[in-house]
């Protein structure tokens, strides 16, 4: 079996935590209209015949220079690094 890390990225709020966890069926990330709810990524599992995805639910994309704001920036940059594969939520 195949296994690969897809990272879900986009701006806050634009769905990423809800798109995850439809695909994977459950609930694995927290959703609220709140901006900046994702603070840390968060694993999705999906089982198929032949692979396995695990989707990373990361904060949204920001640029900030100091504080929680630049925290959750590097949390994003580390899962564009880490990820095998890339979808954006527009």
């Amino acid at each position: 079996m195949k296994a690969g890390f897809i990272g879900v990225i986009g701006l806050p709020n634009a769905g990423k935590s809800t798109f995850v966890n439809t695909f994977v069926g459950e609930k694995v990330s927290i959703v609220t209209a709140k901006p900046q709810t994702t603070r840390q990524k968060v694993l999705g599992i999906f089982n198929a015949p032949q692979a396995q995805m695990i989707f990373v639910d990361t904060p949204g994309a920001i640029k900030a220079k100091e504080g929680l704001n630049r925290f959750l920036q590097q949390e994003f940059e580390k899962s564009l690094e880490e990820s095998d594969a890339l979808i954006a939520v527009l």
